[in-house]
């Protein structure tokens, strides 16, 4: 019986849990464990490496300073102490210590006396930092406990800030850091109760100005939105409206992307202006997430409490990280290409936090240190394991049976990647087997399989060459598992060779 070849593409459109198995567009996969997807190819992510050491204990927060000029700096909060970590190699004698926790929240904010980086904790006196030295100056209000703040947000060149387990917010005077702060309860507008868990600024046109407003989230599930820009004053400050949202993930909720803010909730990552204009109930609709919903939502049910929740835009990497922990000690990254959407998943750094510096994207670990992120072939010196199960395909014939014979998945990289392959028959996804390991040689040889030695592009060499599997079925998915620490292949292509078995 004559053979039939078909060819699919790479699952550039990225990770899916939404659709069935059955239903699943043939440029998704079922699993896509530390491969970043592409416009036209999906590549294995790049590594970490060591940038800071010498610590001891669990390193929870990433603190950035942004002068006004200059590069910035970066600090790391462990053992109750923080850290100079703007140069790598290992820290000196800490820069602030004898703190309560190391889970700070910080804004940078700048006034006519330079630079500054505010700090809040919940336990502690605020901190403040002006680019050479740390103090202790308060903020103060009658009814406020300065060492219960513990989130910050600067808006219209206000600083605003609030109390652990409270509805008060407090404000300053414009470009005031410290210094007498004037009341702004919620209790009132709060329907569900709770407290504050973070605020954010929302950017309605394309830069800040009058037009930003102020949004508050509440532990229960409330987004309360004011407009203006002087809160003592009922012309220039007033009510938008309090919207139902899922309730935030911890404080590091927010991170700001453009013109918008995105939310990490537990109804899945939406960015405000979406959810904002419907119901609670249609905020999948508009959820960035929502390709990856039922991941999300386990993630959520069964480590949402876990501290160390966090997203960050990594411009440079055209990603959008959040972090999300599955224990004090463990966790794994959801990845969207921010040009495309697509979504992966990251595996093997457990950051605990994140912080990016001139462009550069760091986290923290649970064994002292911090590590550069995106760079290297490795995870300073550990194999990073890709792992991608693209979406079963009934190559244009779901009723008939396929005798599968061969595949060939097509490479692009600057190592041979000797990959381990897995065909699954009719949505039984079975367990792996075979050792990954990609080398470093560019000589084309996989196994005893000779590889074409053309050249695509400048990024690297073309790696093809057919494998031998055995399987009958109506639809068939190849799964493709490459561990490596030298060589960074891209996934651009699939090649199946099958005979037609007859119609059911």
């Amino acid at each position: 019986m004559a053979s039939t070849s078909a060819a699919l593409p790479p699952p550039t459109k990225g990770w899916d849990t939404r659709e069935s198995l059955a239903d699943m567009p043939p440029d998704h996969a079922i699993k896509l464990d530390n491969w970043f997807p592409e416009t036209d190819k999906v590549t294995v992510r790049r590594g970490s490496s060591a940038w800071a050491t010498g610590m001891s204990g669990a390193v929870q927060s990433l603190i950035e300073y942004i002068p006004l000029t200059g590069v910035g700096q970066l600090f790391a909060a462990n053992a109750g102490n923080i850290y100079n970590v703007t140069a790598t190699g290992a820290v000196g004698a800490a820069v602030s210590s004898g703190h309560s926790n190391d889970k700070w929240q910080f804004v940078n904010m700048g006034t006519s006396g330079g630079q500054f980086v505010r700090l809040f904790n919940g336990q502690d006196t605020p901190l403040l930092y002006n680019g050479s030295s740390w103090a202790t100056t308060a903020i103060t209000h009658a009814d406020l406990t300065a060492t219960s703040l513990i989130w910050g947000n600067l808006h219209q060149k206000r600083l605003w800030c609030g109390e652990v387990n409270s509805l008060d917010t407090y404000y300053g005077a414009v470009n005031a850091i410290s210094g007498a702060f004037t009341k702004f309860p919620l209790a009132g507008v709060a329907s569900k109760g709770g407290f504050i868990m973070a605020m954010g600024t929302w950017t309605r046109d394309s830069g800040s100005g009058q037009d930003d407003v102020a949004v508050f989230l509440t532990s229960e599930g409330e987004a309360i939105v004011y407009a203006g820009i002087d809160p003592s004053a009922s012309a220039t400050w007033s009510l938008i409206g309090v919207f139902e949202i899922g309730k935030p993930i911890g404080r590091r909720c927010i991170v700001k992307a453009g013109s918008d803010i995105i939310l990490m909730t537990q109804d899945g990552f939406v960015p405000l202006s979406g959810i904002l204009s419907m119901d609670r109930s249609q905020s999948r609709l508009v959820a960035l997430s929502d390709q990856i919903s039922q991941a999300v939502n386990d993630a959520v049910r069964s480590y949402g409490t876990v501290f160390g929740w966090q997203p960050i835009l990594y411009p440079k990497g055209v990603m959008l990280i959040f972090n999300v922990m599955q224990s004090a000690t463990t966790s794994h990254q959801y990845i969207f290409n921010t040009i495309t959407g697509a979504p992966c998943k990251f595996t093997g750094m457990n950051a605990l936090c994140f912080g990016i510096l001139n462009d550069n994207v760091y986290f923290g670990r649970s064994d002292g240190t911090v590590h550069k992120f995106d760079d290297g072939t490795s995870d300073a010196g550990t194999a990073i394991a890709a792992d991608g199960l693209q979406a079963f395909n009934y190559f244009n014939s779901s009723q008939s049976n396929k005798v599968f014979k061969l595949v060939e998945p097509i490479f692009e990289s600057d190592g041979n990647p000797n990959a381990a392959l897995d065909l699954n028959l009719d949505f039984q996804i079975k367990t792996p087997v075979g050792i990954a390991a990609a080398s470093p040689t560019r000589s084309g040889i996989w196994g005893a399989s000779k590889w074409g030695s053309g050249i695509w592009g400048t990024a690297g060499q073309v790696y093809r060459g057919w494998r031998g599997v055995r399987g009958k079925g109506r639809s068939a998915s190849l799964r493709i598992r490459i561990d490596t620490t030298t060589a960074r292949p891209s996934w651009i292509a699939t090649n199946f060779t099958y005979q037609l078995g007859g119609q059911l």
